[in-house]
């Protein structure tokens, strides 16, 4: 077992050193700086966040992560990311495109227009790192994984296509997605789906 795991996480070291170092690095940097210019537009221009909140709050009802009591669902929870999280990857295996960036982004904007809704409602910015954080601290790092291998696989790939024999195949790809996914993504996604159940209300009932 503990040969199968070094060998599992020799491969996933191999594509850190490769890019995959690179690719995280600037996934959390432009999701940051998105999630901050989309805060800074929404407080400027308030019809923009208006329309940008309704939006958002369109797109997180239509997510069915609560059970029959209204209360959060872990196991939604975390059935919901697991599958944001692979697609994201998967987007990644079309070559050229580069769909994951369209990911990070929307990502990033809807946490953007949350923070500005959660002050221009009176609330503190405690009160939304009190909603945010205690999952966060999980679920982020799972999609800056997903974001920076969906952009690592797209670029082998489309470097493949463009005949350099030293990128990765689709199927050294596959792989690759599918280490991250298992050792990776879903650890912390389940241990984020448990937070954001069970911890996240109790610290957001604090400041709401």
């Amino acid at each position: 077992m503990k040969g199968v795991l070094e060998y599992q996480f020799g491969g996933l070291k191999t594509a850190w050193e490769d890019g995959l170092a690179w690719e995280f690095k600037r996934s959390i940097i432009a999701f940051f700086l998105l999630w901050l210019l989309s805060w800074g537009a929404c407080m400027a221009l308030p019809d923009l966040r208006d329309r940008l909140v309704d939006f958002a709050l369109g797109t997180l009802s239509s997510l069915n992560v609560t059970d029959q009591n209204g209360a959060l669902s872990a196991m939604a929870l975390f059935s919901n990311n697991l599958q944001a999280a692979a697609f994201i990857m998967v987007h990644g295996l079309l070559p050229f495109l580069y769909l994951p960036a369209m990911s990070l982004g929307l990502n990033a904007v809807l946490l953007g227009v949350m923070a500005a809704w959660t002050l221009t409602s009176g609330y503190s910015f405690p009160a939304y790192l009190a909603a945010l954080v205690p999952h966060a601290v999980f679920e982020l790092p799972a999609l800056f994984c997903a974001f920076a291998m969906g952009l690592y696989v797209c670029g082998q790939l489309t470097r493949r296509v463009r005949k350099d024999k030293s990128a990765l195949s689709l199927w050294d790809c596959l792989v690759l997605v599918s280490r991250v996914l298992l050792m990776i993504d879903i650890p912390l996604l389940a241990a984020a789906a448990l937070m954001e159940a069970y911890v996240t209300p109790l610290v957001a009932s604090l400041f709401f």
